[in-house]
């Protein structure tokens, strides 16, 4: 009997050893940053024919992409000329024109002189956002003066 009494009190203190750990904790801050993706990309220069016609004319001009890991950015659209194409021999000739810009701005929006700007936009896609821009001329009355016209559109991308 004093044999199993040694025993069970050999167990006992071995598992109450076991169940008595001491223990630690401590703690491992991890951080890292992501560096800013910020780009856009325009289509080249757009040379083409207007058909001074009775019915509107949509000229695409090119896809304007941007890229960017930053939220609430917005895209500015600013005309050299207020949306007007002008004529190179005869300033007082022009033709007014609007525009579309994809999803963004899908409905034809003037050009007046302070041009046009989004409202503030998400993340975009790793592939970036393609706007389909476009040029929109109502149809006119009258003919155009022969000619070239041409006007400089500015695009400005900004976040906070």
């Amino acid at each position: 009997m004093k044999k199993f009494a040694l025993v069970a009190l050999f167990a006992v203190a071995v598992f109450g050893m076991a169940y008595a750990v001491t223990t630690k904790n401590g703690s491992v801050s991890i951080s890292g940053s992501d560096p800013e993706v910020f780009t856009l990309t325009l289509p080249p220069n757009y040379s083409g024919t207007i058909a001074n016609g009775s019915t509107t004319q949509t000229l695409f001009i090119g896809n304007v992409v941007v890229n960017t890991n930053v939220k609430d950015w917005t895209i500015e659209v600013r005309s050299l000329n207020k949306g007007n194409l002008v004529n190179s021999a005869d300033s007082n000739e022009r033709i007014w024109y609007m525009i579309t810009l994809g999803s963004i701005d899908p409905d034809p929006t003037e050009l007046s002189d302070t041009g046009w700007m989004s409202d503030p936009q998400p993340r975009t896609p790793k592939a970036g956002l393609t706007l389909p821009f476009s040029v929109i001329i109502d149809p006119s009355d009258n003919f155009y003066q022969a000619g070239n016209y041409s006007d400089t559109i500015t695009f400005t991308i900004a976040h906070n």
